[in-house]
This record gives structure tokens, sequence and C-alpha cells, in this order.
């Protein structure tokens, strides 16, 4: 069985894993944006502003919505994961209360 300094350190290298998929989820809807922008000057008044204009379906081209698409792809995916870890976590707290 386990020692709670050694599920305190799993529970740490967990945190480790979601901070990085935070980063490169930050780095991917960047690059996503960035290229976003090129094809959708109205980008430039603010994401969540246009996202709210996209969902409402007013003269969006088909580049745009996209790109729309993928942008949500990403969050899901990295949200399915970080999920999964967080999941993790809370079973290895569970597991350490028991201790």
């Amino acid at each position: 069985m386990p020692i709670k300094e050694e599920i305190d350190s799993q529970i740490m290298d967990l945190w480790d894993e979601i901070f990085d998929l935070d980063d490169k989820s930050k780095e991917e809807l960047e690059a996503k944006y960035a290229e976003w922008r090129e094809v959708e000057p109205r980008l430039g008044e603010g994401v969540d502003e246009f996202v709210m204009h996209i969902e409402s379906m007013k003269g969006i081209s088909d580049e745009s919505m996209l790109i729309y698409k993928e942008v949500k792809e990403i969050k899901v995916r990295y949200k399915q994961q970080k999920d999964e870890i967080q999941a993790k976590i809370d079973a290895l707290n569970k597991e350490k209360e028991r201790i």
C-alpha cells in the first residue's frame, strides 16, 4: 500500500500534466487564433464577442467556420484530457484519505 508521500508525489505529477496541457492548449489556440485573424478581421473585436457572433450564424465565411470548429475541437480535446487527469487526482486523494 502506498504511503501518503508517494500519493502526494503522484498527485503533484498529475498536476504538472494538467499545467502542461494548459500550456499546450494555449499555444495551439493562439496559433489557431492567428490563422483565424487572417480570414476574419472582426476577430480583432475580441474572441469571445466574435464567438457569440458566429454562434448567431450571421455572415460568417466557410473558412472562418472551419477554423471556429477546429478551435472548439481543440478546447474539447484538452478539456477531456484534463478531466481524465483530474479524475486520477480525485481517486488518489480518496486513497490518501483511507491511509
